[in-house]
């Protein structure tokens, strides 16, 4: 067998491993964007199976875990991605935003704070972070949070959310109806219970 030969044949196997592998990702997202998360897992277990280094598919199992509520699973795969990736700001927010559901603020700041340091410019951090401030019951470190937020991001309608809600806690009712608005003209519907007790 000549060279070239060997290598065309190599090349061949080759890209049909690849679009084998791709087809199968395609096949699992699909699933995931549907609802199908049993499906979807199941999928990116086979992808895994092939290319056991591959974040996205790590990263998206660990989100079809916990949109099935299997929490020890999802962190489990979120940590795998961040041992190879440990920038991976997604995988870091849905640890902390994990962290911060079971009531593990400190656990959830550190989270936020990694990509913070690394991404100051994070809306959605800003905004997680200033959440875990704001219940650790830390309100100037969570107004700023937010403000920056709001800063680097005008559209972030959650942040208004937030901050508005803060102002609320705090007596600053004209600020937070004026947060309340702007969420509720973003299109975060939760805005309107805001406006409703605070703002009549």
């Amino acid at each position: 067998m000549n060279n070239s030969f060997r290598f065309g044949l190599t090349l061949s196997v080759m890209l049909i491993f690849t679009a084998c592998v791709e087809q199968k990702h395609e096949l699992a997202d699909n699933y995931f964007l549907a609802g199908e998360y049993e499906k979807a897992i199941a999928e990116y277990d086979k992808v895994l199976q092939i290319k056991p280094r591959n974040v996205v598919a790590l990263y998206n199992r660990a989100r079809a875990y916990e949109e099935l509520g299997i929490e020890a699973k999802a962190v489990e795969g979120f940590n795998q991605v961040l041992k190879l990736d440990p920038d991976h700001v997604q995988a870091r927010l849905s640890l902390g935003n994990i962290r911060f559901r079971n009531g593990d603020y400190e656990g959830a700041l550190y989270q936020y704070n990694k990509i913070v340091k690394k991404y100051p410019q994070n809306s959605e951090a800003l905004m997680f972070r200033g959440k875990a401030y704001a219940k650790l019951g830390k309100v100037q470190e969570a107004l700023q949070d937010y403000n920056n937020a709001i800063r680097t991001n005008a559209q972030n309608g959650q942040a208004y959310l937030y901050r508005g809600i803060l102002r609320a806690n705090t007596k600053r009712i004209k600020a937070a109806c004026a947060d309340f608005r702007k969420a509720l003209q973003l299109g975060v519907e939760e805005a309107q219970l805001g406006l409703d007790k605070y703002c009549k």
